[in-house]
């Protein structure tokens, strides 16, 4: 695991997560992201502390975005013994994320189709049906905006029962939002896409995902030919409600 790596994908996920309406604000030591669009903790987050945690102005920007959690992101680009310092003062260890890596080949994914601009519905479609999401969600506004961004490209499988979003700023590209349709799963579909992405992606560039560590996501990555395992990354919460 290289910390160049580790600090290009972290900017590449800020940059998502401010897709349609985020802000960053800078601390005294990291920085604080939040979407009011979309109030999964994975787009809300602290990372980059070095020092201590910055605890007034970050929970502010949690509360001034409507969100009743603190969500701090512990990485390899954190400081040393930072969760000895959250446990402490309420926040408690909600997930780990796995990250998991692939480079392009940039030869082309037959299988795999691209949904442009007149089809985001069907990529939302197939998104609420692999997350067991009946109807409108919404979050539905958050996804649809990433997919309209001039920095992402949508792809489905060739059956229409897979999507998964590309998103290419700075030096790398995340693969996210993947999903499966709920009658499809543990036929293998994920896996396969996953093993066609890189050849939607230049040579050498980085590809990279995330997902919970020793969830049915993180079993298909560790499953796919191609990719391989990078770094974790902790999530630590806590709660604002009162």
């Amino acid at each position: 695991m290289r910390l160049g790596f580790v600090h290009a994908c972290e900017q590449n996920h800020l940059r998502l997560s401010t897709v349609g309406g985020g802000s960053v604000e800078q601390l005294r030591s990291g920085k604080v992201v939040t979407n009011p669009l979309d109030p999964v903790f994975i787009y809300n987050f602290v990372f980059g502390v070095r020092t201590g945690l910055d605890l007034e102005p970050a929970e502010a920007a949690f509360r001034g975005a409507g969100l009743v959690f603190a969500h701090v992101q512990v990485s390899p680009s954190s400081r040393q013994g930072l969760p000895e310092e959250l446990a402490p003062i309420g926040f408690h260890h909600a997930e780990t994320q796995a990250y998991h890596r692939a480079s392009g080949t940039g030869e082309g994914a037959p299988g795999l189709l691209e949904l442009g601009p007149g089809r985001h519905e069907e990529f939302l479609e197939v998104f609420r049906s692999g997350w067991g999401v009946e109807g409108p969600s919404p979050r539905d506004e958050a996804v649809r905006r990433r997919l309209e961004d001039p920095r992402a490209r949508a792809y489905r499988s060739a059956a229409g029962d897979g999507v998964f979003l590309l998103f290419s700023d700075g030096p790398t590209t995340q693969l996210v939002h993947l999903a499966v349709a709920a009658g499809a799963q543990g036929q293998g579909t994920g896996r396969r896409m996953l093993e066609l992405a890189p050849g939607l992606v230049p040579p050498r560039r980085p590809l990279w995902l995330f997902t919970e560590r020793g969830g049915g996501g993180d079993a298909i990555a560790s499953a796919a030919a191609g990719w391989e395992p990078s770094h974790t990354a902790e999530n630590w919460i806590r709660d604002l409600a009162d």
